[in-house]
């Protein structure tokens, strides 16, 4: 979920035809197309045809967009461009498309002359374009600015993110171990309507293969994983446990990636009483978090899917539940028994390997995390289906500093952005959130408001 997006530059202008004739200008207009295409290319790999005049370069365009599998298509009219011309490329793609109403300069002054105005009266045509969008019933976006605004440029390297993201989960492939943890109705879901309405594919794997994995895991690489973590974790931890912690984490990590795994969805306690395995993999699963494959315990599929999300836009993600209110400090302590991404830990020379106390299988109990994530601003997001509809639950707030609790868990003090805790808990879960959630560094509801907006699917902010 890290690669850069791909955007396809549709830069147009009706230069010459039997009753324009500005055709001298366009020099200057291509020399305008490829300031265009640099400013994108400071956030995508870019796909730029040359100047679109006529029917035919619309088509070249179009041809060209399909078959470097652009992400998204971004509109820009230089100069008034027939809708007739842009609709070839707009109605021989598919992929989400921003029409970006933008001028190099900031008025028209007193002593402008034709080709100045030329150069700039993409505003001319902009409606045209729009209105041909909405008659043939293609989604589009829009951005007003500047050509330099800096401000401008965030709003398109927004869209453009969120394009890459929804691209991204079209293609990624969500490894489910074992099945969702009985009776969590918020686990029941459709995963056709996932796959179609929001991205990715789910598909079953054997927890046979991870046991399998276990035993082709050599001894060296297993001492160095554990030398590694001795180095920089606390080991509290029996040695023969830990030792089959490892193992485990690297057999998980084998078969997601022989797989080809965007992420895992584990119902960790399948492996409880295999004999080959017998403990509970929360170390190996925050492991594949911190490697940069989201992992959610309990088969969460909804879940580890908005940690995809976060992650296509902020980096990192983690997964957490809600714990206890904290009344007192208008906040809420998240956390999950031994499972989360020590790669957003407060500090990563106190994160602590221990064992679980809450699952013990035939081989005891198996090591899982214990830490405080950093403090800073935060994201929460939930996805849910609700009524055959998907929809996004958003809450931006801080992670407030706290010497985490002995109890075998990464553990985060959330404090809304501006709501109190009662207040918010009540909001949160009117919204119908589910009783797990992702979460990200950073305030991230705008972007994930764009992203809502262009995936086509319901947003609730609390």
């Amino acid at each position: 979920m890290t690669n850069r997006p791909k955007v396809g530059v549709l830069v147009t202008a009706l230069l010459e035809d039997d009753y324009n004739k500005t055709a001298h200008v366009r020099p200057m207009a291509q020399k305008v197309a490829d300031h265009i295409a640099e400013i994108i290319g400071k956030f995508a790999d870019t796909v730029c045809p040359p100047l679109v005049e006529e029917e035919h370069h619309a088509e070249a365009a179009a041809r060209m967009f399909n078959a470097e599998d652009v992400d998204l298509i971004i509109a820009v009219e230089v100069a008034y461009t027939k809708g007739i011309v842009p609709a070839r490329c707009f109605l021989n793609t598919t992929a989400p498309v921003v029409v970006w109403n933008t001028q190099q300069i900031e008025f028209l002054p007193e002593n402008a002359d034709f080709d100045l105005i030329m150069l700039n009266s993409g505003m001319a045509g902009v409606p045209e374009m729009t209105s041909l969008l909405l008659r043939t019933g293609r989604p589009f976006w829009v951005v007003t600015s500047m050509m330099d605004d800096p401000k401008g440029h965030q709003q398109l390297a927004d869209y453009i993110r969120a394009a890459g993201v929804i691209k991204q989960l079209k293609k990624a492939r969500i490894a489910v171990f074992g099945h969702a943890f009985e009776g969590m109705t918020d686990l029941m879901i459709d995963q056709l309507s996932l796959r179609q309405f929001v991205g990715p594919v789910c598909w079953p794997v054997e927890p046979e293969k991870v046991a399998v994995a276990m035993r082709e895991i050599s001894d060296a690489e297993l001492h160095a994983l554990m030398d590694k973590e001795s180095g920089r974790y606390h080991i509290d931890i029996a040695p023969e446990q830990f030792e089959q912690s490892c193992r485990l984490a690297l057999a998980l990590e084998k078969v997601t990636r022989d797989g080809k795994f965007d992420a895992v969805a584990s119902f960790d306690q399948v492996w409880l009483t295999d004999p080959r395995v017998g403990i509970i993999p929360s170390y190996g699963t925050g492991r594949l978090c911190e490697l940069g494959i989201p992992c959610s315990t309990e088969a969460d599929i909804t879940t580890v899917t908005a940690m995809l999300i976060l992650q296509g836009l902020a980096g990192q993600a983690t997964f957490l539940e809600n714990y206890v209110i904290d009344f007192k400090r208008e906040s809420i302590i998240l956390s999950h028994d031994g499972h989360g991404n020590p790669a957003m830990a407060a500090n990563p020379a106190d994160v602590t390997l221990k064992h679980s106390i809450y699952y013990e299988g035939v081989k005891g109990f198996g090591a899982g995390l214990e830490f405080a994530y950093a403090a800073g601003p935060v994201t929460n997001l939930s996805l849910v289906p609700v009524q055959g509809r998907w929809r996004l639950i958003v809450s931006e707030g801080e992670s407030v500093a706290i010497k985490p609790r002995p109890v075998a868990a990464p553990q985060m003090l959330f404090k809304p952005k501006s709501l109190p805790i009662a207040e918010w808990c009540t909001r949160w879960v009117e919204a119908g959130a589910p009783h797990h959630q992702a979460l990200a560094f950073g305030h991230l509801a705008d972007k994930i408001k764009i992203y809502a907006k262009m995936q086509g699917l319901d947003l609730i902010e609390v």
